[in-house]
């Protein structure tokens, strides 16, 4: 028995050392990729901090130059700045700042490309305000008249008093502004063609809205209310009665009666009925 007992505790013993050799070997193994991990930790934190900008890379943009935004860019952080030591959210902030501008994102391209991605604000029309020229998009936001790449070739918006406190990059919280870039909305909703028709919407400071023809330049009075259902007619009646006659000599057409489009001509005045125009 005691015999059994001794061999039990040298086997025990022999387990014992075998597991902590086995312990001890791990960590010997363990511990250069350890320093190895710790060494790349360091080699590729070096290596970020020693990165810089040398170029921008600027997407989504139609209106504003390239130029620009890199400018506004570079105005805060010039260029060789350090890629991850510089704080993007200051560039973001200031390229937003832009009245064309209606979000952007930057983000970091290895290894040295700051990538720009700006939303711009489509301006649907010109907004007359006391004698100077503006854009304004659908969503009423003021934005500068300057020339950029792409020709904008918009309608004009007139005839709208109080708003001349707006300034660019502000909303024109005016009831007639919102009105008149519905009539451009809903003439775009209709057919691209019937936006490119209209030349320029007169809201008479809140009387009857008039808007005039591209090509000779006609008064065609919309009154209030109702525009798609006018729009639709006016669509019509052009395409059927007015482009079979000569539009120049058409001097206007008024859309303001329910049962019919009354058309004055150089010579006469005719009455159309509207449903024989549709």
């Amino acid at each position: 028995m005691d015999d059994e007992n001794v061999h039990n505790e040298i086997d025990e013993r022999v387990v014992a050392e075998r597991k902590l050799t086995r312990r001890r070997l791990g960590v010997w193994l363990l511990a250069p990729l350890g320093v190895s991990f710790i060494l790349l930790f360091i080699f590729m934190t070096e290596w970020k901090d020693s990165l810089t900008i040398r170029k921008y890379d600027v997407l989504g943009i139609r209106i504003v130059s390239k130029q620009e935004i890199a400018m506004i860019a570079q105005a805060v952080v010039s260029k060789d700045a350090s890629m991850y030591g510089t704080d993007i959210g200051i560039i973001q902030e200031k390229i937003a700042a832009q009245p064309f501008i209606k979000s952007v994102t930057v983000t970091r391209q290895m290894p040295d490309v700051l990538r720009v991605q700006v939303t711009e604000r489509d301006p649907i029309a010109s907004l007359n305000i006391g004698h100077q020229m503006y854009y304004v998009d659908i969503d009423g936001v003021l934005l500068p008249y300057t020339q950029s790449s792409e020709k904008l070739d918009v309608p004009v918006i007139s005839g709208i008093n109080g708003i001349e406190h707006v300034r660019t990059g502000e909303v024109a919280s005016n009831n007639d502004v919102y009105q008149a870039i519905d009539i451009l909305k809903t003439s775009q909703a209709i057919d691209s063609s019937q936006y490119r028709f209209i030349s320029e919407v007169n809201m008479n400071n809140g009387g009857d809205i008039t808007i005039y023809s591209a090509d000779v330049g006609v008064p065609i009075i919309l009154g209030r209310g109702d525009v798609a259902k006018k729009l639709v007619t006016l669509q019509s009646f052009w395409n059927t009665i007015i482009k079979s006659q000569d539009p120049k000599k058409l001097r206007y057409v008024d859309l303001r009666f329910d049962e019919q489009v009354v058309v004055k001509w150089d010579q006469q005045t005719e009455h159309f009925p509207k449903k024989a125009s549709l």
